[in-house]
């Protein structure tokens, strides 16, 4: 989904209202018109070193960013008053865990040389790029036209504004101080006002703020987001106009003073996000963020009236000058794969700013303020739809209710649906409330509960896909009820930590496999393993710290996630488990590590609370869940260089562009260590290997090695040569605990 944001568009009304809220304001915004038609007429030019971040991330609904790719590039930037904006890529550089898809793709160019004149682009020009003879050969990228996607809106300083905008605010919020002089800074609210456009017309527009220089009325700051008119888009078919789409394309634009005259370019920021109700309350976004440094302005004298134009269709159907044409070329390839004069490591940029940062722009689906809202759709993929052994295909219906100005901050949600292959019904109902960074959750449900051990985030595969397509299947599932309280406490930030307190009572029933094979593949599925019955009382507590750092996704820093449960009644036990991640970028160098560790108590123990490992998410090189115990621990480490060759990214057909082959090497190391420390333990394994609890329903297909105790430290390594930012490695492993030969590896996302 995240390959298609920029093709997702909005439509906007708003109500009318005066053009300005008062004279005071209408004057001044008078004399920010003339101040910003042009850029100043003894500003000939400047050049500047910009380095951008292209990123595609994936928000959760408590707000944790996991980000799955991130490319960086520099280039040298110059732009010449009546000729052009020239963007020269000097250096490039990229990791990812999803697919080779460069978001060059998307994006011909991401950034704008100023903020003067009648009409403004969004940050980023979308679309197909012309397949001239040049850009075949890796040449410039010299297409005057913009893509066919790129949305250009009619500037609020525009001299046709009073047809599209009104204004109100007009505050001083703020005053800045430079060398020369103090800066107060006038902030103006800018709302678009599209009743008035012609059915057919498409017509971009801003609604956000813009910042103003107080003194010399030019523009400081704009941040906002860009909405269109419900225009037609003639035979050219929109995402956007997909039932369940949401989509936003928002923008920071902030300026800095040159040389105490010149108000150019300082950070650049252009976002989009984006849900499909099917899909479920993820976002995904595709954020591009720059920095302008060393600006060098050149003074002089030019005229404004003979300004070639690079044209864009706008209101009416005319064609108004943006007064500058775009350039986008690359230094030859052994220049920007040998770039090291980097400001900053790689995904900095990206992790410094986060999709909350405009919460207070978000489109009525996504608000928490304003009517009451109902909405048919899921939180995850899973409610509606799954496949897996147990259930066979499940399909349901979500909905939800989210009362807001009604009762703020209350939300209900249920969902409800059919196993057709298991043949009952599962599903459940959820009511919040949240106040500020407190959020208090009620629920019950019928859930076929996962039982994995140290799994990743995001990557629980509820949506049995690859149990689908694939015929694999690894996953152990128990039936559980359950009616639980919780309450979660925000750190700062969803980014910074949370704190979740549960409690409630439940019941968990054993389960077995009914298919053995997916319809669409073949192959064999496992049994399902064995878990003890009974009803319980529970209580837990997590704590999580920086989680949006996982080891396993881009984002660099250190993050720890540590958790304690208890239960009483009719089965009972105590577990605590703490994992801790870490990522660190040294210019080509990476190193990220995750490590795991838990303890469970329990007498009867039940079966599915123990710790297993085995498998490509804990203890990789080992069968499925050879391992088990009561005491568990399992880590992995992956450091990788990156070498300075072939990075460029690389022009696959016209519009498809995919990261430099950007060879490297990685060795990884992955240990593991499970214990059975007591003979209740014991009989806990025997019930997960002999399912004990249950009777095999394909008996042909029960037998399976036995989960034993590691007997010491399980662990191997592994060299790989890795390709396209990490993306894929190529290698030989081997066990390093026992005598073994080397076999061939292949590791895809930065697996450790």
């Amino acid at each position: 989904m995240l390959g298609t944001l920029l093709l997702l568009q909005l439509a906007a009304a708003t109500p009318r209202l005066a053009t300005y809220s008062s004279p005071a304001l209408e004057a001044f915004i008078a004399a920010a018109v003339v101040a910003n038609r042009a850029p100043p007429p003894e500003l000939v030019g400047y050049g500047a070193r910009v380095e951008s971040e292209l990123s595609l991330l994936v928000r959760d609904t408590l707000g944790r960013e996991r980000v799955a790719q991130v490319e960086q590039v520099a280039m040298d930037a110059a732009w010449r008053r009546a000729a052009e904006y020239d963007l020269r890529v000097v250096g490039y550089r990229s990791q990812t865990v999803g697919v080779p898809y460069s978001a060059l793709s998307i994006a011909r160019s991401w950034t704008v040389p100023y903020l003067y004149g009648d009409r403004l682009t969004l940050g980023v020009d979308v679309g197909q790029i012309g397949s001239s003879a040049k850009q075949r050969t890796g040449g410039a990228d010299s297409s005057r036209e913009s893509g066919a996607d790129t949305l250009h809106a009619v500037h609020p300083l525009a001299t046709d504004r009073a047809r599209y905008y009104r204004y109100s605010g007009g505050d001083t919020v703020v005053v800045l101080h430079s060398r020369a002089r103090a800066i107060p800074i006038l902030r103006v609210r800018v709302a678009p006002y599209l009743d008035s456009v012609p059915a057919g017309e498409r017509i971009g527009a801003f609604d956000g703020e813009i910042d103003f220089d107080a003194e010399r009325h030019e523009i400081v700051r704009m941040r906002g987001q860009f909405v269109a008119s419900a225009g037609t888009r003639g035979r050219r078919f929109s995402f956007g106009r997909l039932p369940g789409v949401v989509a936003v394309a928002y923008v920071e634009f902030v300026n800095a003073e040159v040389d105490g005259q010149y108000w150019l370019p300082s950070f650049q920021r252009s976002e989009f996000q984006a849900t499909f109700a099917p899909l479920g309350a993820e976002r995904s976004i595709f954020r591009l963020v720059s920095r302008f440094r060393d600006i060098n302005a050149t003074a002089g004298f030019a005229s404004t009236d003979s300004e070639p134009a690079d044209s864009a269709r706008v209101a009416g159907g005319r064609r108004s000058s943006l007064n500058f044409r775009r350039r986008l070329s690359f230094a030859p390839s052994d220049s920007v794969s040998g770039y090291g004069q980097w400001a900053e490591p790689l995904g900095t940029a990206t992790g410094k700013v986060s999709a909350s940062d405009f919460d207070d722009l978000a489109p009525d689906a996504w608000r928490v303020t304003g009517a009451p809202r109902f909405d048919v759709a899921p939180t995850k993929l899973e409610e509606v739809f799954r496949f897996n052994r147990v259930e066979g295909a499940y399909t349901g219906i979500a909905a939800g209710e989210h009362f807001r100005d009604a009762v703020p901050g209350l939300t209900a949600h249920a969902y409800g649906g059919w196993a057709w292959t298991e043949g009952t019904v599962r599903g459940g109902v959820s009511v919040a409330y949240g106040a500020g960074s407190w959020t208090a959750v009620g629920r019950a449900d019928r859930a076929l509960a996962r039982t994995n051990d140290f799994t990743p985030p995001l990557e629980n595969g509820g949506e049995g896909f690859g149990a689908l397509f694939g015929g694999i299947d690894d996953q152990d599932y128990v039936d559980r009820r359950v009616a639980t309280l919780g309450l979660t406490r925000m750190l700062d930030s969803p980014h910074r930590g949370l704190v979740m307190v549960e409690g409630g009572i439940g019941e968990d029933r054993a389960e077995v496999a009914r298919l053995d094979r997916s319809p669409v593949v073949g192959g064999h599925f496992r049994v399902n393993r064995g878990s003890l019955p009974g009803h319980y009382a529970r209580g837990a507590v997590t704590i999580e710290l920086h989680p949006d750092v996982t080891g396993v996704y881009l984002e660099p820093g250190i993050g720890m996630v540590a958790s304690y449960e208890v239960a009483g009644g009719g089965l009972r036990w105590q577990r605590g488990e703490l994992t801790a991640t870490a990522r660190k970028n040294l210019s080509d160098f990476v190193i990220a590590a995750r490590a795991n560790g838990g303890i469970v108590t329990g007498q009867p123990l039940p079966a599915q609370q123990l710790f297993e490992l085995g498998g490509e998410n804990a203890l990789p090189g080992y069968d499925y869940k050879a391992f088990a115990g009561d005491r568990a621990a399992a880590a992995g480490v992956l450091a990788g260089y990156g070498f300075p060759l072939l990075r460029r990214p690389w022009r696959i057909v016209r519009s498809l562009v995919i990261p430099g082959l950007s060879p490297g090497v990685a060795v990884g190391a992955q240990g593991g260590w499970t214990e059975i420390s007591s003979e209740g333990a014991h009989d806990a394994v025997r019930v997960l290997n002999a399912n004990a609890s249950i009777a095999c329903v394909s008996p042909n297909e029960c037998p399976e090695p036995e989960s034993v105790a590691t007997h010491g430290i399980r662990a191997t390594v592994d060299a790989r040569l890795t390709f396209f930012g990490g993306l894929v490695g190529i290698g030989v492993a081997r066990p390093i605990d026992r005598a073994a030969r080397w076999r061939l590896a292949f590791r895809f996302g930065q697996e450790f």
